[in-house]
């Protein structure tokens, strides 16, 4: 997987992985992920865990995102140095 994620992006093949509790050292390769995006998290320390060092002190407040908003996310791409809030769609039964 490390050598797909850093050598796949040229011939266009893309790596997508997904931890359930950023806390546990499970993916000792994170930092060949070029965008990370973090959902509501438990603790304020998780955002920095999930984005890159010093994020959640540029304004990326996963920790804050409430239930009540279903599909809000913080990102953050290598290269730039700010994290961007995005927003998925959220499709429930009812709709």
């Amino acid at each position: 997987i490390q050598t797909i994620t850093s050598q796949g992006r040229a011939p266009g093949y893309a790596v997508v992985g997904l931890v359930q509790d950023p806390r546990k050292e499970v993916v000792s390769f994170r930092h060949l992920f070029t965008t990370r995006a973090a959902l509501r998290l438990d603790e304020p320390q998780q955002v920095d865990m999930v984005l890159g060092d010093g994020v959640r002190q540029r304004g990326a407040a996963a920790h804050e995102i409430t239930e009540d908003t279903p599909g809000v996310a913080w990102v953050k791409q290598d290269g730039q140095r700010e994290p961007e809030r995005a927003r998925a769609f959220h499709v429930t039964d009812a709709n």
